[in-house]
């Protein structure tokens, strides 16, 4: 298709954006730099333009399979295909890859290996993080091992050999060499521990005394003491026993010391980096769509209970808060939450539309053989949860929509200034085109410190920054979904932008079940009465919350499930 002939204005709209990508892949930590950008005159400048399919392309490559590394384990333990970055990965790191197996410089990691391997059975569908140790002076390399058939086809297609996915067949999959820097480098900044506190730590987990520390680390009482004192300043404890307890919940940090006397990592070598709601998340699992598509889901509570559809916000995924489980089961529900296509572990879908994921999430119901379910969604999930209620016809009882983010594109005011995360928002529903590019390059630059400085950003209510503060658990939690999100692609999040922008009115004519709207008082991004014209007044009642924006959800969950239960 030949380039269309753009406007100066047009053309200098593409470039500045361009430019704007090329400076944040160099120095991520300035994403705000992308809201300015985004502030340009709307413009159907189809991703041709100017050189931005080949930026798109290259974004999308590069973030999404191009430096995943692919290595496929058959079930003797033999290496049967692998990727060129799977190779270049484990050459530069850890040894040499061989037809009879892996061969690592260091013997541990056939052991982690095997235990990688042997815990995957029988959990179908799940993943296990590996830590790879390296030589003594060298941060480890982190994995994730899976079962062969749980790969999506992106990255099956680069693998030479005998692709197999058999019974015992698994996959070890290596992030991009860099990545894994910065995930071992925001490991140990994460409490700011010195090398020296660190491994004072580690001995008072393995139940050493301070004295008995100080020993094995041949230094003076006085010494460890002081050392003590600034982990309980920097971890925010002041008893010892405190921080044993702390260490030992916070897996993430207790397994990210390194020791240095050759008693080798602490705990088993397979390290659960994944924290909070993540590491005790049900197993996920998947359904094959009528077109071969795979839907991943979980679910939680109680398998028997009242059936609940729960529809994530953007930039979500399965992932619950923790305790959701538990408290599912104990109020007698069962909450089944699919990942949209192209989110988490769900295939891309490609004709994305409210009106197919709808069809994608109904088809999920049904083939658990529901007969009624109450569908519940948040934030920028209220359209596709919508369309579900209305595929599912007289088997959706009611639908619940926290925080709804209405369809199209809106207006920027004067109000909007303040707050970062909205301007974000409406300027890329403005030039959604661009929707590709802009998170295929924000993925590929992905870090845990800017993650946290977005939900910072998203948190602008005062209701919403005060409950941060507060709860600073839930900062974590959100990090930990966005990045399970988009741990394979980001296509979802870039689809369900573009979706939006080209769908601003929903046909609710076959929808029957009714409809409650909860929303924050202080809701940034839009008011309960932007949702009900939205809806175009065919909600059943709303409910406005003082104090909440954004993280409405977040601050009433235990409320929004108690509200379910209460149910028909």
């Amino acid at each position: 298709m030949p380039t269309p002939d753009l406007t100066p204005k047009a053309k200098a709209n593409v470039s500045m954006v361009i430019e704007t990508m090329y400076a944040i892949a160099a120095e991520p930590d300035k994403w705000e730099q992308i809201v300015q950008a985004l502030d340009v005159e709307a413009s159907d400048a189809p991703p041709e333009a100017e050189g931005a399919a080949r930026l798109a392309t290259l974004a999308a490559d590069r973030g999404e399979a191009a430096q995943v590394g692919v290595v496929l384990i058959n079930a003797a333990g033999g290496a049967s295909a692998w990727n060129a970055a799977g190779e270049a990965v484990f050459h530069q790191r850890l040894g040499v890859i061989e037809a009879q197996g892996l061969r690592f410089f260091n013997p541990a990691n056939h052991e982690a290996l095997d235990q990688a391997r042997h815990r995957l059975r029988g959990t179908q569908g799940r993943q296990v993080i590996v830590k790879f140790s390296q030589a003594d002076d060298e941060a480890p390399h982190f994995a994730y091992v899976v079962p062969a058939s749980g790969l999506p086809p992106a990255l099956t297609a680069g693998l030479g050999g005998a692709v197999t996915t058999g019974e015992g067949t698994c996959a070890v999959v290596f992030p991009a060499v860099e990545a894994t820097d910065r995930l071992w480098a925001n490991l140990r900044e994460s409490f700011g521990l010195t090398p020296a506190e660190t491994r004072l730590a580690a001995r008072l987990k393995d139940g050493l005394t301070l004295k008995e520390a100080a020993v094995e680390l041949s230094v003076s009482f006085n010494t460890v003491r002081n050392q003590l004192r600034a982990i309980f300043e920097k971890v925010g404890l002041s008893r010892q026993s405190e921080l044993i307890r702390t260490l030992t919940q916070l897996g993430s940090l207790a397994t990210s010391f390194q020791e240095g006397s050759g008693r080798g990592l602490l705990g088993p070598p397979i390290a659960a980096t994944e924290r909070g709601a993540v590491e005790t998340a049900p197993p996920i699992r998947f359904l094959t769509l009528p077109d071969g598509r795979r839907l991943a889901w979980r679910a939680y509570g109680d398998p028997k209970g009242k059936a609940v559809l729960l529809v994530h916000q953007g930039l979500g995924c399965s992932i619950m808060p923790r305790g959701s489980d538990a408290l599912a089961r104990d109020l007698g529900l069962r909450l089944i939450c699919p990942e949209r296509p192209g989110a988490g572990r769900s295939d891309v879908r490609p004709d994305f539309s409210y009106e197919g994921v709808g069809r994608d999430f109904a088809d999920l119901c049904r083939d658990q053989g529901l007969t009624e379910v109450q569908v519940a969604a948040f934030m920028s999930g209220a359209p596709f949860a919508l369309m579900a209620a209305r595929e599912l016809g007289p088997i959706a009882s009611r639908v619940l929509l926290a925080s709804a983010r209405p369809s199209g594109q809106t207006l920027e005011t004067e109000r909007d200034k303040g707050h970062a995360v909205v301007l974000f928002r409406r300027r890329i529903m403005r030039n959604a085109w661009l929707a590709d590019m802009v998170f295929a390059m924000m993925r590929l630059q992905l870090t845990r410190k800017q993650l946290e400085k977005f939900v910072r950003a998203a948190a602008s209510a005062p209701g919403d920054a005060a409950y941060l503060r507060t709860h600073p658990g839930v900062l974590e939690y959100i990090v930990d979904y966005i990045s399970e999100s988009l741990a394979l692609t980001s296509r979802g999040i870039a689809d369900e932008i573009k979706c939006s922008a080209r769908s601003p009115i929903l046909d609710l004519a076959r929808l029957s079940a009714p409809i409650t709207v909860w929303h924050g008082e202080q809701d940034p991004m839009s008011s309960a009465a932007d949702v009900t014209a939205w809806l175009n007044d065919r909600q059943e009642s709303v409910r406005t919350f003082p104090e909440a924006g954004h993280f409405l959800a977040h601050k009433h969950w235990p409320e929004v499930l108690a509200w379910l239960a209460s149910g028909a």
